[in-house]
């Protein structure tokens, strides 16, 4: 009887152990809530995480060029340099464009006294001619006249007519020359002319100026340098405005769609990853960027001057787009949200290690938060990092 109970107390004892051993397993094996989050109502913005490039606007960078050919005489800016607008940046020798100058002015004021000529001596002439011929005809009139009396012979009323047509041919003659050297010397005036215009806006192109304020970028040639100009201008200098910037934005082909003009942009760049810059998009290219064939779409945000002064071309930025924001919705964290099976998923938390999965209809998903439509309420506990035993999470 003794020998009944104890192999009772001993299988009692084993059954008791074997229960303790097999809840600790199966609590080891069960679901373990590493980390949750309260589901909370705010706001949420739905954002694109994109890269960017700053470059300068159209008309802020303006490469400085030479039509002349010459010499460099004189280069008076150096990289760095602050320039205005119209200041003289460079001289190229003009001693051969002067000379012609010169040449053409002293062209100018001979063709200037040979009109000036032409147009005093012609009239006068023409007013002689035409005193002449009036006089010729008032006395062949007076001979014809005198002729039906018998007055006069008919010798003399041929030479009145021969006078009168004479002075008529030579009064015809000095018009039609008249107007025929005016014409000569008004066109050698205007070709002189012309010409000295000409040479002056070669002058010009010797003397090499700044077309915006900025700052001097780069310098291609040095004093002394010989330039020959071809079928394209020679660049000497690079002037940049940097308080005129814009912020290229490749927009993935896949995000594209959700990209609009008059979205609010923030930014980042290496050099000041603690400060958010801001903008909005002005433009969006239809032509395609593709590089490691990857396809890209251009979106252009312009940089407020107060900001471009921290900023400078070809730094590369991180770029949030903001295509929608809701206020006043239920949010969680984006590590909260699960996607199982094709289904939106959640596990809430009832208590220690105790969880119920729950699916969930979601809205915006931003950067760290999920917006939830329907499934759980405010308040809730959600698990944000859990083990989950295979077969469980089914």
């Amino acid at each position: 009887m003794k020998k009944i109970i104890v192999l009772l107390v001993l299988a009692a004892l084993l059954g008791a152990s074997g229960y303790l051993g097999y809840t600790k397993l199966f609590r080891k094996e069960g679901i373990t809530v590493l980390e949750s989050a309260p589901v909370k109502l705010g706001g949420i913005r739905g954002v694109l995480v994109e890269t960017g490039i700053i470059k300068p606007q159209v008309g802020a960078l303006v490469k400085i060029g030479a039509r002349a050919t010459g010499t460099i005489v004189e280069m008076k800016v150096k990289i760095g340099d602050r320039v205005e607008q119209g200041e003289i940046i460079a001289l190229i020798d003009d001693r051969e464009i002067q000379k012609e100058i010169d040449r053409l002015r002293a062209a100018l004021a001979s063709a200037r006294a040979n009109l000036s000529q032409v147009e005093l001596t012609y009239p006068e002439r023409i007013k002689e001619a035409r005193a002449n011929f009036n006089y010729a005809r008032v006395n062949y009139n007076r001979e014809k006249e005198l002729l039906q009396y018998e007055y006069t012979t008919r010798d003399a009323v041929d030479k009145a007519l021969s006078d009168l047509q004479a002075t008529q041919a030579n009064l015809k003659r000095l018009q039609e020359e008249y107007h025929t050297q005016l014409s000569i010397a008004r066109a050698d005036v205007a070709e002189i002319e012309a010409g000295l215009q000409r040479q002056q806006v070669n002058l010009s192109y010797t003397r090499i100026v700044a077309p915006i304020d900025g700052v001097v970028t780069e310098v291609t040639a040095q004093e002394g340098e010989t330039i020959v100009t071809g079928l394209q201008v020679a660049n000497l200098v690079t002037v940049l405005d940097p308080s005129r910037l814009e912020m290229w934005i490749y927009v993935d082909e896949t995000d594209v769609g959700r990209v609009a003009i008059g979205q609010q942009v923030e930014y980042y760049v290496d050099t000041y990853p603690d400060k958010t810059f801001h903008g909005t998009i002005d433009k969006i290219y239809p032509q395609p960027e593709i590089k490691d064939n990857i396809v890209y779409y251009l979106a252009i945000s312009k940089v407020p001057e107060a900001e471009a002064v921290f900023l400078k071309p070809e730094m590369t930025t991180h770029v949030r787009i903001i295509y929608k924001q809701v206020n006043n919705a239920l949010t969680a964290p984006n590590a909260a949200v699960k996607f199982e099976q094709g289904r939106q998923v959640a596990y809430k938390v009832l208590g220690p290690d105790q969880v119920v999965k729950v699916e969930l209809q979601i809205g915006i998903r931003g950067e760290d938060d999920t917006q939830i439509i329907a499934g759980v309420e405010e308040g809730d506990v959600l698990a944000t990092r859990l083990v989950i035993p295979p077969g469980q999470g089914q």
